[in-house]
C-alpha cells in the first residue's frame, strides 16, 4: 500500500473510531507561528481553552493510545468549555488565581500519557504562566515516594576506591569529568584569591592609620567584596543550584568587581557560558574488581565532545572539560576492548539513573560501542502526517547507529544497565536496547515513561504536524509534544507513561546510601555479573 493510500485508510479509521468535533469558525486550525490563531486567546479564558484544545487535537501523536486508556478528548471539550466560560463571567468579582487555573487544567491534562508532554498556559489575569507535566504528575501519584528518593541519589564511586583491594565491590580505578566540579573549583579559587588580596589591602590601610578621604570608598568596596565573595563560595554548596545559575552568579561577581580586581592586581576571568549548556554534566568511569567496566553520565550529550576536537587552549575551562570528557570515555572504551581481547573482561555496567536523555547520536558511544557496526533496528516509530487526530505515517523501523570504528563486539559477557524512575527518553531507549540483547540485563526500578522523540523546531511543523505549538513565554499557551512515537517489542506497544520494567526490581536503599555511602543498586549489578 502506498503512503497516500495508507493515509486515506488511517483518516477513514479516524472517522470510524472517534466522534470528532467538526472544525468550525471558532476552532481555528493553525501552524506553529500563526500568531493570528492566538489573538482571541489573549483576552478570554474560554478562547484560550478552545485554541489549546484544538492545538492538542491537531498535534498530539497518541490519541489512539489515549482512547485505549479511557481519555475522550471530545468529552473534555464539552465538559470544560462551560467552566472556562465561567471564568470570563463579568459578574465575577475576584481574579482567577494561578492555583485555580492550574487546578482546572490539571483535571484533564494530567490524564494524558506522553512522557515528554509539557504545556505552559498563561493566566490572563495575573500574567503568570502555569506549567503542567502530566507524566510527572502521574509519577508523583503512583510512585512519588520512589521518585523523591531516587532523584537525590548520586553514587560516590570514591567510596568504592577506598575498599580493600580484595573486596568484590572495590573499584581500583576511577576517572571523572565533571562540569559543575570544574566550575566550583574555579569559583572557589578565584574568589578566595580575591578575598586574600582584599584582606591584605584592608590590613595595609589599617596599619597606615585607617581609611582617609582618598581611599575610604575603596576600603568600603573591599569589605563588601569579601562578604560577597564569601557568600558566593558558600552558595556553591547548595545542591539545588544548577550550572547556569552558578555561572551567572560568578560572572556577575566578576563584572561587579572588575575595577577592584584591577586595583588589587588580581586576574578575575569570566567563565565560558557554554559550560552551562552542557547536557552531559559529568561522565564517570570506574573499573571494579573482576574487571567490570562501569560508565555513568549525566545526560546524552557525548556526541558534542566525541565528534569534535576540543577548541581553545589550556586557559579555557571549556577546553579542559572537553578534553577530560574525551579522556574518560576513551578509558572506558579502551579498557573494555583490551580486557576483552585478553579474555579478562568480567562485564559492563551502564548507569543511566537520573539521566533525563538527550541526543540519539550518543547511542553509538554507549551501547553502540559494544555492538556490531552498521546499526540495527531498535524498535519502530510513526509520525503525525496531518492535522487529523489519527493522521499517522506507516509504522517504520527505527534504526540506531552503532560505533563504526573497528571494535570488538561484547556478546559473550553480561551487559547490565542501571535505570530508575528518573531515567527518561534516550536513557529509556538505551535501556530497551540492553534489555533486547541476549546478554543484556536491567536492574533498578521502572523508568520514567517518555520513549517518544521530539523536535519543536518551527521549520519541522509543515512536514510533521508535530513537535510543538506556540512559543514559550510569548504566546498565551505553548505545548512541547512528541514528533515521533516509539513502538516497542514484537507486538509494537506504545510505552508512554509506563516506561521500561527492569529484569530485576531493586529499589534504592536510602538508609544504606545515607548511613554507609553505599549503593545497593550498583552492588546488585556487580553481584549479578560476578555470578555469571
Amino acid at each position: 500500500m502506498n503512503r497516500a493510500a495508507h493515509s486515506i485508510v488511517l483518516s477513514t479509521l479516524a472517522l470510524c473510531t472517534f466522534s470528532c468535533r467538526p472544525t468550525g469558525d471558532d476552532l481555528t486550525s493553525y501552524g506553529q507561528n500563526d500568531y493570528l490563531a492566538f489573538a482571541k486567546s489573549e483576552n478570554y479564558f474560554a478562547e484560550e481553552f478552545k485554541a489549546f484544545w484544538m492545538a492538542m487535537n491537531e498535534n498530539y501523536g497518541i490519541w489512539d493510545y489515549e482512547a485505549e486508556k479511557g481519555v475522550d478528548w471530545d468529552e473534555v471539550y464539552n465538559t470544560y468549555l462551560p467552566q472556562f466560560e465561567a471564568l470570563d463571567d463579568t459578574s465575577r468579582h475576584t481574579k482567577v488565581t494561578d492555583e485555580e487555573l492550574e487546578a482546572l487544567y490539571s483535571q484533564f491534562v494530567d490524564s494524558l500519557h506522553d512522557g515528554h508532554l509539557k504545556v505552559q498556559i498563561k493566566n490572563l489575569h495575573t500574567g503568570e504562566y502555569i506549567v503542567l507535566s502530566p507524566n510527572k504528575a502521574r509519577i508523583m501519584r503512583e510512585r512519588g515516594e520512589t521518585f523523591q528518593k531516587e532523584k537525590e541519589n548520586v553514587t560516590d564511586i570514591g567510596f568504592y576506591i577506598k575498599l580493600p583491594e580484595d573486596d568484590p565491590y572495590s573499584a581500583p580505578f576511577f576517572d571523572v569529568a565533571d562540569s559543575k566540579g570544574i566550575i566550583v573549583v574555579v569559583i572557589d579559587t578565584f574568589c578566595t584569591r580575591m578575598i586574600h588580596a582584599a584582606e591584605a589591602y584592608i590590613t595595609a590601610v589599617d596599619n597606615a592609620g585607617g581609611p582617609n578621604e582618598f581611599n575610604d570608598s575603596v576600603y568600603a568596596d573591599m569589605k563588601e567584596l569579601i562578604l560577597d565573595a564569601q557568600e558566593l563560595i558558600e552558595s556553591m554548596k547548595e545542591d539545588s543550584k544548577d550550572i547556569k545559575t552558578l555561572l551567572k552568579e560568578y560572572n556577575d561577581f566578576c563584572r561587579d568587581y572588575s575595577l577592584s580586581a584591577a586595583q588589587l592586581h588580581v586576574t578575575l576571568p569570566l567563565l565560558e557560558t557554554e559550560l552551562g549548556d552542557d547536557g552531559l554534566e559529568f561522565i564517570h568511569f570506574a573499573l571494579f574488581n573482576g574487571n567490570i567496566a562501569y560508565l555513568r553520565f549525566g545526560g546524552f550529550s557525548l556526541s558534542d565532545y566525541l565528534n569534535n576536537p576540543a577548541t581553545g587552549d589550556s586557559t579555557s575551562y571549556l577546553y579542559y572539560y572537553h578534553t577530560a570528557v574525551q579522556r574518560v570515555w576513551k578509558k572506558w572504551f579502551s579498557s573494555i576492548q583490551t580486557l576483552h581481547a585478553n579474555q579478562n573482561l568480567g562485564g559492563v555496567i551502564i548507569d543511566v539513573r537520573n539521566n533525563g536523555g538527550g541526543l540519539l547520536s550518543d547511542y553509538r558511544y554507549v551501547l553502540g560501542a559494544l555492538l556490531p557496526s552498521g546499526g540495527y533496528i531498535s524498535h519502530y516509530e510513526r509520525v503525525k502526517e496531518g492535522t487529523g487526530r489519527l493522521d499517522f505515517s506507516p509504522v517504520l523501523p527505527f534504526y540506531v547507529s552503532t560505533l563504526s570504528d573497528e571494535h570488538a563486539v561484547i556478546n559473550d559477557r553480561p551487559i547490565v544497565i542501571l535505570a530508575n524512575t528518573c531515567s527518561g527518553s534516550m536513557s529509556e531507549v538505551t535501556t530497551w536496547g540492553v534489555k533486547s540483547q541476549p546478554n543484556g540485563y536491567v536492574i533498578g526500578t521502572r523508568t520514567w515513561g517518555g520513549l517518544s522523540a521530539l523536535n519543536d523546531s518551527p521549520d519541522m511543523y509543515s512536514t510533521t504536524y508535530s513537535g510543538g505549538f506556540g512559543e514559550r513565554g510569548v504566546t498565551p499557551f505553548y505545548g512541547y509534544v512528541p514528533r515521533f512515537v516509539g513502538l516497542f517489542g514484537n507486538d509494537r506497544k506504545i510505552l508512554e507513561g509506563i516506561g521500561i520494567t527492569p529484569d530485576k526490581e531493586v529499589p534504592l536503599d536510602v538508609d544504606y546510601w545515607k548511613t554507609q555511602n553505599r549503593d545497593n543498586q550498583l552492588e546488585a549489578a556487580l553481584d549479578y555479573i560476578h555470578a555469571q
